[in-house]
């Protein structure tokens, strides 16, 4: 009888303590199971830019841009107008300008350089451009995550796109390719509004007719 006691005393301590141990790991598991589903997204952006123009640079504020995001994950920029929508840096030949972004924490700033010396500024008309986008990979799916600014020829990311047939040049392209391996989480279409203090230089004159073209 008392070896029942001591035996019985045994697997009701065991179930005691066990039990709470279990409860946890299963919930340990269940918010890693969670924070996994939540973490293979790619975040997107859109803002209005229109009346940002005309001008030669523009700035945008992006609270999404956190310190943390900034220098951990790659972030990707493209220019909209009518008839195309291109990733950032790009270089049009038809237009004559470059065009280059630069990210800050809660900051981006897109400046246009002319063509014929790299170095003027250069006024894009309002009717040029549309939307910017950005795009915050935070999947760390090896096919999407890596080192964007990397040549494509010594990236491994965009090596792999060119060998899936991918144009990461162009959004929808891309877009199309990333959505089948992450969620894509949209944050909002924004409008933004150009700086109360105007542009003095003289805007450079352009036919209506030009969109944007890639260039490389």
């Amino acid at each position: 009888m008392l070896l029942f006691t001591i035996i019985w005393t045994l697997i009701c301590a065991a179930i005691i303590i066990g039990y709470p141990l279990y409860l946890f790991n299963k919930s340990a598991t269940a918010d890693d199971h969670l924070s996994q589903m939540s973490s293979n997204t790619v975040e997107l952006i859109s803002f209005d830019i229109r009346e940002q123009l005309p001008g030669w640079s523009f700035s945008i504020d992006v609270p999404q841009l956190t310190e943390d995001i900034v220098f951990n994950n790659p972030v990707l920029f493209y220019l909209e107008s009518e008839n195309a929508c291109l990733k950032l840096p790009l270089t049009n030949t038809t237009m004559g300008y470059t065009a280059h972004v630069h990210k800050n924490v809660g900051k981006v700033y897109v400046t246009f350089k002319s063509l014929q010396d790299g170095v003027s500024n250069f006024y894009v008309p309002a009717w040029h451009l549309s939307k910017l986008k950005i795009l915050i990979i935070k999947s760390k799916d090896k096919r999407i995550y890596g080192d964007w600014a990397a040549k494509p020829d010594k990236s491994p990311v965009q090596k792999r796109l060119a060998k899936a047939g991918i144009n990461v040049h162009d959004y929808e392209d891309l877009l199309g390719y990333v959505s089948n391996i992450a969620s894509i989480d949209f944050k909002g279409h924004f409008k933004t509004r150009k700086p109360a203090k105007p542009n003095t230089q003289i805007p450079t004159l352009l036919r209506h007719d030009q969109e944007l073209s890639p260039v490389g």
